[in-house]
Parts: structure tokens; sequence; C-alpha cells
């Protein structure tokens, strides 16, 4: 079953969460042949990656969208007729979010390797408060904020580590900030965060770019 909730009381957006637990052919049951057909599919590699690429599927699903209405740009962006939206999944969970909004959602698992490629997206003024005994958690939330950031500004190309900067938070914090510095504007988002049995998801949304 999947967790919903409801986000953002002054703006409708929802998420959906789908703990991914069923076989593959019970996935497969629940979406049209259209998807399973699609090449996008065949070219996972692993049954992990496909369970995640139906799951995030079956999420929007279960926020009352059809799914005839999900449709993706030439660079695999989802989008909705009205509205946007965001896909996001790992190993065991996959999320959709839709908002009025520019939207992104990420999750992923703690994993120690999120330390050995900190530098790669960490901004400088985000160390001070990323290095502690909680930074396996701690950098996984802010890799999760920094990709669904990327997810909700559509640039391709930009740079997590030096474009992308979050605002100082704490593991008990469910609410931050992030900037995005591109040619000679910033566009500031609100972002939601929650942990659940070593997952951090993150949820972006736009504010104002100026």
């Amino acid at each position: 079953m999947p967790i919903i909730n409801d986000f953002f009381p002054s703006i409708p957006t929802k998420l959906a969460v789908w703990s991914i637990e069923e076989s593959m052919d019970e996935l497969r049951s629940c979406v049209p042949q259209s998807i399973l057909q699609s090449e996008e599919l065949s070219s996972r590699k692993t049954d992990g990656g496909k369970k995640g690429y139906i799951a995030a599927r079956i999420a929007v699903k279960s926020l009352g969208i059809p799914l005839t209405d999900l449709s993706f740009t030439k660079q695999g962006e989802p989008q909705l007729p009205n509205g946007f939206c965001s896909l996001s999944h790992c190993q065991d969970y996959a999320a959709a979010v839709v908002g009025q909004n520019p939207i992104g959602v990420d999750v992923e698992a703690h994993r120690e390797k999120i330390v050995r490629i900190a530098s790669k997206f960490v901004h400088v003024n985000e160390y001070p408060f990323i290095l502690s005994e909680d930074e396996i958690a701690l950098l996984t939330r802010l890799w999760t904020a920094k990709e669904a950031v990327y997810k909700a500004m559509h640039h391709p190309g930009l740079a997590l580590a030096t474009q992308i900067e979050v605002a100082p938070f704490s593991l008990t914090d469910v609410t931050g900030e992030a900037k995005v510095y591109l040619a000679d504007k910033i566009h500031r988002f609100s972002l939601q965060f929650s942990t659940f049995k070593a997952h951090q998801l993150s949820i972006a949304q736009l504010i104002t770019s100026k």
C-alpha cells in the first residue's frame, strides 16, 4: 500500500510513496501494456530497476491520475496536461509527487558510498553542517534535496556542487530552503524532508526566480 501525504497546504501538492514488496508479476499486472512494452523499461538492466520503474507509475496511479495523462519530454522528464510531476525510485521505494509549481522528488537509502562521492555534490558552504557523526544520513538528505531541485529546475547540466546551495538543516527539520545560481538569476526553492526506515525523501518546489 502506498503512503500518501499532503504537503504545502496552500498549494495543491500530493505525494505517494510506494513500498516495493510485490513480485514482478504482481507489479506488471497493475500497469497497462504500453508501459510494459516501453523501450525505457526494456533498457533497465536489473529486476530492481524494472520494479522501481513500474512502481513509480503505480504511485502516480494511486494519486488518482490516469497513466494516459502521464507523458515524458525528450529529456525523459515526466509531465502532465495540467500541473507538474516528478518521479523517483530506489531499491525499496518509489515516489511520485504532483503540484501546481515546478516540483521535484527524490528518495534514497542510507549507504556508506555517499561519503566517497560527497565532493561531487556538496557546496563549499554546506560542509560545516554536514560533517558530523550523522554524516551518512545528512549527506543522503542533502543529495536527495539537490536531486529534487535538479528535477524541478528542468535545466540539464546543472552542477550540484556549485550551482545548488541548500540552507543549513538538521535531521529533525522537516522543511528547508535551497537556491540555484543560474546565469544572472537566483531561483529559490522550498524543501520538505522525510526520514523513514533508513531512507531520506526530499521534495523541492520553486518559489521565486529573480
